[in-house]
C-alpha cells in the first residue's frame, strides 16, 4: 500500500465544467437540484454547457452542496451507481478493447485528462501488488476525488469477466468513517484509510489478456481519443499545444505553422505567448517526444525502429541520440530496465 502523498499543484487549477451536469444529473435520483441552493445556482447558472471549465474553488463548493442537498456524505462514491458520463463509457470501452490489463491501465492514464483536470493517474509496481494512484491536482474536493475512486473501481470490475479479484483493495482519506460502507460501494475485499487515494491490483493479473480485446476497435477509439485529447480546451497555452503536437507526432510535419492554424493565431504570436510562460515551442515538442517514447517503450508493443518513426525522426539513430540527452541511457537499456522492474526482477 503506498504511504504518501504525491499532490502536484499549479497556480491555477480549473476543472471540465462537464461535472456540474454530473452532478445535477445525479442529484436527480434523490429528488433534489443545484437550483436549490443558491450558491451553487449562482455559481453555474447561465454558464453550462459553454463554459468548458470550473475554477477549483467554484467546483469544491458545488460538490460541497451537492453532498448536503442529497444529504449524503457518501454522494461522490455513491455516484457511478447513479449515473455514468458518455465519455467515461467511452474510455471504458475503449480501455475493455486493449491486449491486456496492463495496456488498458496505460491507456486510461494516457487518457484520462479527458475526464477530469484535478487528477492525474499513476500506476505504481511492485512485486506482487501493483496501486493504480488518484493524484490531485491542487485541492479538489474529497467528494471529485471518491467519485474518481468509484468510477474507477467499476472499471477495473469491467476488465474483471472471470471475477478473478482484480480489484483486490482501495484507499482513501475518510478517518472518521466507518470505512465498511465504502467497501460495499466499492465492491473489493479490502479498504485503507489513508491520505492516497487508489486502487489494489494483484500484480500477477496485470498481464492477463482480456477476452474483450479487439485490435481494430482498439486503434481506432485510440485515434478518436487522441483527438479529443488535442483539442480539449485548456486554460494552459503549452498544455494545448502539446496535445496538439501529440496528435500530429509520426505524420512528417509537426511545425509550429500546422500547431498555430487551427488555433487562429499566428506562427509568430504563438511563439511570443510561449516565450511569455517560460517555454518554447521547440521545447515542447521535445517534452512531448520523450513523454511518448517513454509511454511507447513501457508499452513494448513497438519496435525501437518504429518507435522511432512514430515520434517523427529521420532515422533510429537520431532518436537514440535523443534519448541519451534525455535519460542518460540508450532506448535498449531503458526497456530492459523497465521490463526487469515489472516483473519484479
Amino acid at each position: 500500500m503506498p504511504g504518501s502523498l504525491n499532490e502536484q499543484s499549479k497556480p491555477r487549477v480549473r476543472e471540465h465544467g462537464f461535472w456540474v451536469s454530473v452532478i445535477e444529473r445525479a442529484l436527480g435520483h434523490y429528488g433534489v437540484g443545484l437550483a436549490q441552493s443558491s450558491l451553487a445556482y449562482n455559481l453555474t447558472n447561465g454558464s453550462r454547457p459553454d463554459t468548458p471549465f470550473i475554477e477549483q474553488a467554484s467546483c469544491n463548493l458545488v460538490w460541497a452542496e451537492a453532498s448536503r442537498l442529497a444529504d449524503d456524505d457518501l454522494f461522490g462514491l455513491r455516484l457511478q451507481r447513479l449515473f455514468t458520463p458518455t465519455v467515461f463509457n467511452l474510455l471504458n470501452l475503449s480501455a475493455s478493447a486493449c491486449g491486456s490489463v496492463a495496456a488498458a491501465l496505460g491507456h486510461l492514464i494516457r487518457f484520462f485528462p479527458i475526464i477530469s483536470s484535478q487528477v492525474r493517474l499513476e500506476l505504481q509496481r511492485d512485486a506482487d501488488e501493483s496501486w493504480l494512484l488518484i493524484l490531485p491536482v491542487g485541492k479538489p474536493h474529497t467528494q471529485q476525488l471518491e467519485a474518481m475512486l468509484g468510477y474507477l473501481g467499476h472499471l477495473l470490475q469491467q476488465l474483471d469477466p472471470g471475477s478473478d479479484g482484480l480489484l483486490k483493495g482501495a484507499s482513501l482519506y475518510r478517518p472518521n468513517l466507518d470505512l465498511d460502507h465504502c467497501r460495499r460501494l466499492l465492491g473489493c475485499e479490502e479498504i485503507h484509510n489513508s491520505e492516497v487515494y487508489g486502487l489494489a491490483m494483484p500484480q500477477a493479473l496485470l498481464e492477463k489478456p482480456l477476452p474483450s480485446a479487439d485490435p481494430f476497435i482498439a486503434t481506432r477509439l485510440t485515434e478518436t481519443l487522441q483527438d479529443m485529447l488535442a483539442n480539449l480546451p485548456s486554460p494552459d497555452l503549452a498544455e494545448q499545444v502539446k496535445r496538439r503536437v501529440q496528435l500530429l507526432l509520426g505524420s512528417g510535419d509537426i511545425s509550429v505553422e500546422r500547431i498555430a492554424g487551427p488555433m487562429n493565431i499566428s506562427p509568430r504570436h504563438l511563439r511570443r505567448k510561449l516565450s511569455q510562460e517560460g517555454t518554447s515551442y521547440e521545447q515542447l515538442v521535445d517534452e512531448v517526444r520523450r513523454e511518448t517514447a517513454m509511454r511507447m517503450i513501457g508499452e513494448g508493443q513497438l519496435s525501437l525502429t518504429s518507435i522511432a518513426y512514430e515520434l517523427g525522426f529521420l532515422d533510429p539513430s537520431s532518436f537514440t541520440r535523443a534519448f541519451r540527452r534525455w535519460t542518460d541511457m540508450s532506448p535498449t537499456n531503458f526497456r530492459q530496465r523497465v521490463t526487469e522492474s515489472s516483473t519484479g526482477r
